[in-house]
């Protein structure tokens, strides 16, 4: 028994500082936790936080180094980890059951060399060879950050008719009962089998090198078979830096090709299928900013909550979501053949390339687990809901890289819906960065991920998701992966990543999320709006051009001439105001109508019009022969406020020339006589701020 199930190498248990002084390290094995997670970490947070389960940051973290070793003729993995966080280096594995397994988060593997068969006689108690699988290395479901670099299989997966990749008569292995493997083996394997643990942008691989190898992929869902599909196997993402495992040999993002997932992944026809796994691969370089992205939706918890509950009966609509279940580790239906995990709605890409008429299953289902994992940097994500659009919506556990590739969401409202729209740190109830309306897509897309739009053509509301630090949003802007951590502690960079041989993938940090707020009339099913509206398809091409992918429009399908958006000014004119919720109050905002309803609060001092400098449009006011701190250009704001509300000011100032001091105010000033007080002025400092010349 053990020599077809325990691994010649294996890590499953902690290692943690046993001594006061952090001076003996001791291993405890299996998969016991009770002395520290299975990552480890430099710091004993047993004795640091009494709590042996806590978290270690980035700055504490440790890891196990394998280092030159060879496993040969085990009928199982020659590598089995359920320890994260190890380095190995300079790994063979001969004639084995699979190269490597990682079930733990955080491994870098470099010059990795597989032999899954080398053509010897297998000699291995009780164990035949073509019961033996032949296999390279299995990606895990959920929660990890696996690279691979420089690494070469060899005589790995079946030999079948099927194979596209290699034509040799040797490639992989047959079925002999001397040498050869199980039918079903392949190179590369995708758990596929749970609803309830699911992938994010978890793998990455360069500089792979396959030699005389059969089957290449594999979806592997033990539970069905992929039939039904499940959550994690049409989630299904690996980032190919360099195209050498998809074999295409540029950048390529190797995904799901599950019939199920719609075309969530098959985007345009330049999409290469692989059938057999099922897989499709995009090429990144075909797009402009092209990428990956994760979320996590949640809109009612007494439906998320059900996820994996351990209840055997599937909810159903007259359940309520009471005493039933969801989305399981493994299996799809209950004993009435209920699905456990169904559809709930759907998300899809923006554009008629992706309508009914294209894409008949509407998209990528969204279940009671609704994490999402797709490709960015496109003209946006469409979420529409059975049971109409959500009036709260919580995204969280968001992962992308918010300076190389947009990830933009869109939602049906009805006209007359008003939005609050705010993004939280975890830990801190005051670090809140509230968004505020732009007028258009683009300046969704094009912004520093505190903004939202609401098209009154098309009844969607836009917002750009970007990942944000875990406990911190002060100097809101698009937090880069490389940027240090600004807000103390032991963390090292303001975003949670995994990093190893020039790569680098975002990692999710709990806590932080952004919440969407929608005030709308409540309808019959309690946490929706009472009225979806008619959908409208948004109009992604410039005339003369056609949707050709999910980030593209071309003269033609096919063609080479395609249309290069430019990016808007960060803020562009905005219309005169309705004064409604959501609307600039201030009139003339950008002077673009010169200095109508600005004046000096000075007589000392003057205002002009600028053409020389603008932020947004042509013109800006320069403020001149200011004796006073607290003179400058002044509105007045009467009978466009109320009391009791709540409003957004903020302003883009610049200074000119030589200047005593940098520092900028701004005022609200109340007239007192007004409010039933003596005659007089009060003055309330709204924001004090170092700018720059």
């Amino acid at each position: 028994w053990w020599w077809s199930h325990a691994g010649a190498f294996y890590s499953g248990g902690s290692l943690y500082y046993s001594s006061g002084d952090d001076t003996l390290l001791e291993y405890n094995a299996g998969r016991d936790q009770s002395k520290g997670t299975r990552s480890p970490c430099l710091v004993d947070k047993c004795i640091e936080n009494n709590n042996c389960g806590s978290y270690c940051y980035e700055g504490e973290r440790a890891w196990y180094k394998l280092t030159n070793n060879k496993v040969f003729m085990t009928a199982s993995p020659s590598l089995s980890s359920w320890s994260g966080r190890m380095e190995v280096i300079r790994f063979e594995a001969h004639d084995v059951a699979l190269g490597m397994e990682a079930l733990q988060d955080g491994f870098g593997i470099d010059q990795l060399l597989v032999e899954c068969r080398s053509g010897e006689e297998w000699v291995i108690p009780g164990n035949r060879p073509d019961y033996v699988s032949a296999n390279g290395f299995f990606w895990y479901d959920t929660g990890q950050g696996h690279i691979i670099s420089s690494s070469t299989f060899r005589n790995c997966g079946a030999r079948n008719a099927n194979n596209a990749y290699d034509t040799s008569p040797t490639r992989g292995c047959d079925t002999n009962e001397i040498n050869g493997c199980s039918s079903g083996s392949t190179v590369w394997g995708f758990l596929t089998h749970s609803d309830q643990f699911t992938p994010e942008l978890m793998q990455a691989t360069s500089g792979i090198t396959y030699e005389d190898c059969g089957r290449r992929f594999k979806l592997v869902d033990f539970a069905d078979n992929n039939t039904p599909s499940s959550v994690s196997g049409r989630a299904q993402n690996w980032i190919d830096t360099d195209g050498s495992a998809s074999g295409l040999n540029e950048p390529t993002i190797m995904a799901s090709g599950l019939s199920d997932a719609g075309h969530w992944w098959k985007v345009d026809s330049n999409v290469v299928d692989d059938p057999e796994a099922p897989l499709a691969f995009i090429k990144v370089n075909d797009g402009i900013e092209r990428g990956l992205g994760h979320i996590r939706l949640r809109w009612k918890d007494e439906i998320h909550n059900t996820v994996g509950n351990g209840s055997s009966k599937a909810c159903t609509p007259s359940d309520n979501w009471q005493n039933c279940g969801t989305c399981y580790n493994g299996p799809k239906v209950d004993g009435s053949g209920d699905p456990y995990c169904p559809a709930l709605g759907r998300i899809r890409h923006i554009g008629s390339k992706f309508d009914l008429s294209n894409d008949l299953l509407g998209g990528l289902p969204i279940t009671a687990n609704a994490e999402v994992a797709g490709l960015t940097g496109g003209f946006g994500w469409l979420l529409q809901l059975d049971d109409g659009p959500p009036k709260s919506l919580k995204i969280d556990q968001i992962e992308v890289d918010p300076v190389e590739t947009p990830m933009v969401l869109a939602i049906p409202y009805d006209s007359g819906t008003s939005f609050s729209i705010s993004a939280h740190a975890a830990y801190c109830s005051s670090c809140v960065e509230t968004f505020f309306a732009v007028n258009s897509v683009d300046h969704v897309r094009a912004s520093q991920g505190n903004t939202y739009y609401y098209d009154e053509a098309t009844k969607l509301l836009y917002v750009r998701i970007i990942q944000t630090p875990q406990t911190y949003l002060t100097d809101w802007h698009l937090w880069n992966l490389d940027d240090l951590n600004m807000g103390g502690g032991p963390r090292t960079h303001a975003l949670d990543r995994f990093t190893f041989s020039g790569i680098t993938l975002p990692s999710f940090a709990y806590g932080p999320y952004l919440q969407i707020e929608a005030d709308c009339a409540e309808g019959a099913i309690s946490g929706h709006c009472a009225t979806t509206p008619s959908y409208v398809e948004p109009e992604v091409c410039p005339s003369g051009y056609v949707q050709v992918s999910y980030d593209k429009c071309c003269v033609s399908e096919g063609s080479s001439d395609c249309y290069v958006p430019t990016l808007p000014p960060t803020f562009s004119p905005t219309p005169q105001p309705t004064f409604g919720q959501g609307d600039n109050l201030v009139l003339n905002p950008g002077f673009e109508s010169g200095l109508t309803d600005w004046y000096a609060n000075s007589g000392t001092m003057q205002i002009q019009i600028d053409t020389s400098q603008a932020h947004s449009g042509t013109q800006s006011v320069l403020a001149t022969g200011r004796t006073s701190t607290w003179n400058g250009p002044q509105q007045t704001m009467i009978e466009r406020m109320s009391a009791n509300k709540t409003y957004r000011i903020s302003c883009w100032a610049k200074l000119k020339g030589t200047t005593s001091s940098d520092t900028l105010k701004l005022t609200l000033r109340i007239d007192v006589m007004m409010l039933g007080g003596e005659s007089g002025w009060e003055s309330r400092t709204l924001s004090t701020i170092k700018i720059g010349h």
